[in-house]
């Protein structure tokens, strides 16, 4: 690696004031301010003079007078929407071959679709990320924690924060769920999101970057200053076809970044080499067992809370420092992600006084390690894991909070690597004294088939079904057999659904919240509400 710690710390960065692109008709662009956006577009048909009101590549969201991008999907071919999308006042269409239409809608033919979609999106907007800071978060687990601890250091800092993540978009101080289905999302909401962010005066805008939006072309346009690498392990393999394919999908992100930014890199992970080598930043390290600019020692978790001694580096005003920190995150993994956190906002001027300040502030992270107390005696644990390396974590975690048995709800979502399934299954007959395999938004993948494949795993480990494990695809029925399985000094672990609000059974979204129903079925238990982590 490149040694640089020398060159970090520096004042923030001065953040222009570009006026900002406004909608009304005489400062619409046209095809022609758009079309330079994009290489290789040709216009075939129509006037170059044609306003333009938005750039879609949805026809179930298109308004009249935007551009409908014609997407070849993976499912479906935006081609097959056209009729749609021009009944719907679509001002123009852009597509990877010339379609056949009656209408006299203009024509713009693109190399590549996807990519035309985040450049022009990008362009419609005036390019709204060069008017803020934007750090890009990416991994295969800990991104929503990261960006929302950096937030929090920045804003000890003084800083206004924007973000967006798999459980929500955040606008300075206003917070709303996120109305996409995936971590980062489509070119269009995230331009207007950071347009949003712009006008209300952020100052760095957090995002997690995720290997679908890099190798898809989402984040095309868009100007990074800081990139953070949490860590990776085999996910999306379906998608990306190699874990090698996903490594460089992953490390896209350091290679947008320009000489005067920041390269994040969690060195105890293996991959941490190979995203240092991508980029021309400047590098920053974080570990707790390797060599690192910035690491932890003296970690202790309990159920409540983690201490840990922080090692950081001279700064402007300070020499070296060691604090001893207590966070009301749980695990070692969140130690980690304090760190990863701190070194991205060192470009910004946070310092070890910030720091301490976000620590001590910091509420957990919904759906990552929440204790649910209701006066049981036993513990209740929500959290998120929903890959091999985050399960390992989370359950090595929580066995270290009780002197009981380990007690294990999961499941798998449809869509992703199959070959988790087996892997999780025979982490859960390892590392558990029981569990249950139930359903986990199945999507369009068969959850019988998905739970039959996680309980081969198991099997494989030597589990035998029924003393050692059950399946039950009914995750309330589920719930209710771990609850009832748990004794005093027992904690249980409900894993791979978090924060999120809906189980996803094909074109069917069912309310479902892990924390809110342990709730009540604890209260239908007899267990009075004293309070929740």
């Amino acid at each position: 690696m490149r040694p640089i710690f020398s060159n970090m710390l520096r004042p923030l960065p001065e953040i222009s004031c570009l006026p900002m692109p406004t909608t009304t008709k005489r400062d619409l662009p046209t095809l022609n301010d758009l079309l330079p956006a994009v290489a290789g577009a040709r216009l075939v048909r129509g006037d170059p003079g044609r306003q333009v009101t938005g750039v879609s590549h949805d026809t179930r969201h298109l308004q009249p007078g935007e551009l409908f991008v014609a997407i070849p999907g993976f499912r479906q071919n935006g081609l097959d929407h056209l009729p749609e999308a021009l009944a719907r006042g679509a001002s123009a269409v852009v597509a990877e071959v010339l379609p056949s239409l009656a209408d006299e809608v203009p024509i713009v033919l693109v190399p590549s679709a996807r990519a035309a979609l985040g450049d022009l999106a990008a362009a419609f907007h005036g390019y709204p990320s060069r008017r803020l800071n934007v750090v890009g978060v990416t991994g295969t687990d800990g991104k929503t924690t990261t960006a929302q601890l950096l937030s929090a250091i920045l804003e000890a800092h003084g800083l206004r924060t924007g973000w967006l993540s798999t459980v929500n978009t955040k606008i300075h101080d206003r917070i709303r769920p996120n109305a996409s289905d995936h971590t980062t999302p489509e070119a269009p909401v995230l331009q207007q999101a950071f347009v949003e962010m712009a006008e209300a005066d952020v100052d760095v805008a957090i995002l997690e970057t995720s290997s679908h939006a890099l190798a898809l072309g989402r984040v095309r346009g868009t100007t990074f200053k800081v990139g953070v690498f949490t860590n990776l392990s085999a996910e999306h393999i379906n998608f990306h076809g190699t874990l090698e394919a996903y490594r460089v999908a992953k490390s896209r992100l350091f290679g947008l970044l320009a000489e005067d930014g920041l390269a994040v890199v969690n060195a105890d992970d293996a991959s941490g080499g190979f995203m240092r080598g991508a980029t021309r930043a400047p590098i920053m390290t974080y570990a707790i067992d390797s060599p690192a600019d910035v690491r932890a020692t003296d970690i202790v978790v309990s159920s409540e809370e983690t201490t840990f001694k922080a090692h950081l580096p001279p700064t402007p005003t300070s020499g070296a420092t060691i604090l001893d920190l207590r966070t009301r995150l749980v695990g070692r993994f969140n130690v980690a992600n304090w760190l990863g956190a701190y070194c991205a906002a060192t470009y910004f001027g946070a310092t070890p006084a910030d720091l301490v300040r976000a620590v001590e502030r910091q509420p957990p992270i919904l759906g990552r390690m929440n204790l649910i107390q209701q006066g049981q005696p036993f513990l209740v644990v929500v959290d998120f894991a929903h890959t091999p390396r985050a399960l390992e974590h989370a359950l090595d975690t929580v066995r270290r909070l009780v002197p009981g048995r380990l007690l294990l709800l999961f499941g798998l979502p449809g869509g992703r690597d199959f070959r988790n399934r087996w892997a999780m299954g025979r982490l859960a007959a390892e590392q558990t004294d029981f569990f249950v395999i139930t359903m986990d938004d199945p999507y369009d993948d068969d959850p019988s088939e998905i739970a039959g494949q996680i309980a081969e795993g198991a099997r494989g480990a030597g589990a035998i079904e029924g003393p050692s494990f059950k399946v039950d695809l009914d995750r309330r029925s589920a719930l209710r057999t771990i609850l009832g399985r748990a004794s005093a000094g027992d904690v249980i672990l409900l894993a791979g659904h978090g924060h999120l609000d809906k189980l996803v059974i094909g074109p069917r979204k069912l309310p479902w919240n892990d924390a809110d129903v342990v709730a009540e079925e604890l209260r239908a238990m007899g267990y009075g509400r004293v309070g929740s982590g």
